[in-house]
């Protein structure tokens, strides 16, 4: 199980390092240009990587960069081949990460939450 779960995370930093090579060297769209991937997740059996990706341009909507790495997936992938050693490639699904955003509201929340009880006392 353990050694499932190394070469599983082997593979996501793999998978990472590459994308995240391609998307700004070699990818000519200049929206592209401002994204990070944060986090690659594969399944067990590495069919599926879910890619986490980060928009740092404010201006460029994460629906927009979405579609534009979905069109984008077929070159990834090919240009994946060469630099990954796996039998088969794993389908990649892109998302925008929340996780900055959700810790952010939340702490808000909790801002809120302390200012409401002290005026309460």
């Amino acid at each position: 199980m353990s050694n499932e779960f190394s070469s599983n995370k082997k593979v996501e930093v793999k998978i990472q390092r590459i994308l995240s090579e391609l998307i700004s060297l070699k990818v000519s769209d200049p929206r592209l240009k401002n994204i990070i991937i944060s986090e690659v997740k594969v399944n067990k059996d590495i069919s599926t990587a879910k890619v986490y990706f980060l928009v740092l341009n404010k201006k460029v909507k994460s629906k927009q960069i979405n579609l534009i790495l979905k069109k984008a997936t077929g070159y990834l992938k090919k240009e994946m081949s060469a630099k990954l050693d796996l039998k088969k490639l794993p389908n990649l699904t892109f998302i925008y990460d929340t996780k900055e955003q959700d810790a952010l509201y939340i702490n808000k929340l909790i801002d809120k939450t302390i200012m409401n009880d002290q005026k309460s006392k």
